[in-house]
C-alpha cells in the first residue's frame, strides 16, 4: 500500500484543515514524521488508522472518541479524507467522526 493524500479537519490537536502530500514527501521512497512530543505524529498514524479500519490503534480503553478535535469550533465538521493506492488500485475513503 502507498498513501497519496492526507486531509484531515478537527482531527486530534488539529482543529484547521490541513494536508499532507505522501507523494512529496516520499520522492526519495521514504519519509519520517518527526516532532516533539504533542505535535500530533500519533495523532496522523490514528487518521490513517480510523480512514482504513474504522477504528484506531491501542488497547481496550482506546476508541474513536478522541479522533474528533477538542480545539475544533463546535459547528464545524471533522473529517479525515485519506487517498492510497494498492496493486487493485488507486481509493479514497473519507470518514466523518459525530461532532455534535
Amino acid at each position: 500500500m502507498k498513501l497519496h493524500r492526507l486531509e484531515l479537519r478537527g482531527i486530534g490537536p488539529f482543529a484547521g484543515h490541513h494536508t499532507i502530500d505522501f507523494d512529496r514527501l516520499s520522492v526519495a521512497g521514504l519519509y519520517l514524521l518527526e516532532g516533539p512530543t504533542g505535535s500530533g505524529k500519533s495523532t496522523i498514524i490514528d487518521a490513517i488508522t480510523w480512514a482504513l479500519y474504522g477504528a484506531v490503534a491501542g488497547g481496550d480503553d482506546s476508541t474513536k472518541d478522541r479522533i474528533r478535535s477538542t480545539h475544533a469550533d463546535p459547528r464545524t465538521e471533522s473529517f479525515v479524507d485519506l487517498v492510497f493506492s494498492v496493486n487493485a488500485g488507486m481509493y479514497r475513503v473519507r470518514r466523518t467522526p459525530d461532532w455534535f
